[in-house]
């Protein structure tokens, strides 16, 4: 049973107030925090600022003192004391902390297991932000650019690669006079086009037998017409982004594509999955902002093979799992991700593992992104039976 409930007001990897919720039962205490997007899509969960959620605090936890250690309670009770679609009264962030929260006291801590054991556990492979540019900070249009070490035996192998790799990309851009520091994420910020900084990263990822893949992120390009890339000074029609995005993935054997078009931008994604999906993951984060009807939307367009998974974008845990559920049951492929304004908490490493996601977007470095890694580390000398995902 909830005994009480306590609200923090913390700060994020960017210096952003955050909040982390601490639940305590019979059991013990448990609590949970919750990170911030940069490049957010207009269809998630409304994040509100602490002062107006310590207002809805006092109320809301009147309701939840005296209940069982039941999750999925706990969920219904949010949504139907909010009574919005995307928690505009009590804030996404609230809610989604007392949800974790609330399923870590549920499952005694040991969040992966909530729902019970498989026959094999299944630890996610990593896509790891090396190179960053757009709305995070670099010297591209283009967000993020990732690589993935699909041939890693346990998750310490996965991490320790995509450390050195990172490091040798840092020292090579410094060499050639090309760095420009870290951006939110810790990515690199380089010198360098989208063109040049792919030719860059071929040759690291042949080298280091690793997969790429680009975040586009394609909704800040977006003005409503045209994607409009403010660096390199240039304005594509759709049509041209498609190509574009094509021509790109092919020459550069891209394993993973994610927001190739604006967040509305269906048709082109079906366009895109219908050439490239045999080949390659098309993910959809702004256009899905993990929201059952935009899924189920992109399930009749059949507009992607891959979904980006952010537990804030929709408010609770068992929202964000039937939407996990449902793109699993239709063959599209889950990808658990952080955000760009973390914190040390690790919960979306457990949350991988309960969801059978094949992916984890991490980052790399920083303790706040190392933290979930370390805990992949440590699940995997104590879950039975461990299993690294296959690439889908």
């Amino acid at each position: 049973m909830i005994t009480d409930l306590r609200l923090f007001r913390i700060l994020n990897s960017k210096g952003e107030a955050s909040v982390k919720a601490l639940m305590k039962t019979d059991s013990g205490s448990f609590s949970a925090s919750v990170p911030s997007g940069t490049s957010k899509g207009s269809n998630e969960a409304k994040e509100l600022d602490f002062a107006k959620i310590r207002k809805a605090f006092p109320k809301l936890r009147q309701k939840l003192i005296g209940l069982p250690e039941d999750s999925e309670r706990m969920d219904r009770l949010l949504i139907s004391s909010d009574g919005t679609r995307n928690f505009s009264k009590i804030g996404g962030n609230l809610s989604l902390a007392l949800s974790v929260a609330a399923a870590r006291a549920q499952a005694k801590g040991e969040l992966w297991k909530l729902h019970g054991l498989r026959e094999s556990q299944i630890f996610p492979l990593p896509a790891g932000n090396v190179i960053g540019g757009g709305s995070h900070g670099g010297g591209t249009d283009w967000q993020e650019f990732l690589l993935i070490p699909h041939m890693a035996k346990n998750p310490a192998e996965a991490i320790e690669n995509l450390v050195e790799a990172w490091q040798a990309i840092g020292s090579e851009l410094g060499k050639k006079k090309l760095l420009a520091g870290r951006n939110y994420e810790n990515a690199w910020m380089a010198s360098l086009n989208e063109g040049k900084t792919l030719d860059f990263l071929s040759a690291i990822a042949e080298d280091w037998h690793m997969r790429m893949g680009v975040d586009f992120a394609a909704s800040s390009l977006w003005n409503g017409k045209s994607y409009v890339y403010k660096k390199s000074r240039k304005k594509l029609s759709t049509d041209q982004q498609l190509e574009l995005v094509k021509e790109t993935a092919e020459k550069y054997r891209l394993w993973y594509l994610e927001d190739p078009f604006h967040e509305n931008g269906f048709a082109s994604f079906k366009a895109l999955t219908r050439e490239l999906g045999n080949k390659c993951l098309v993910v959809g984060d702004d256009l899905y902002c993990t929201q059952m009807r935009r899924l189920e939307n992109g399930i009749q367009e059949r507009a992607t093979n891959g979904i980006i998974i952010k537990p804030n974008q929709v408010g609770t845990l068992s929202q964000a799992g039937q939407v996990v559920s449902l793109a699993q049951t239709h063959d599209i492929t889950p990808v658990v991700s952080h955000r760009s304004g973390e914190t040390e908490d690790d919960w979306i490493a457990d949350l991988a593992i309960l969801w059978n996601a094949p992916l984890i977007k991490t980052g790399i470095m920083g303790m706040e992104r190392l933290a979930k890694h370390n805990r992949l580390i440590q699940l995997w000398e104590e879950v039975p039976s461990p299993k690294m995902a296959e690439m889908p």
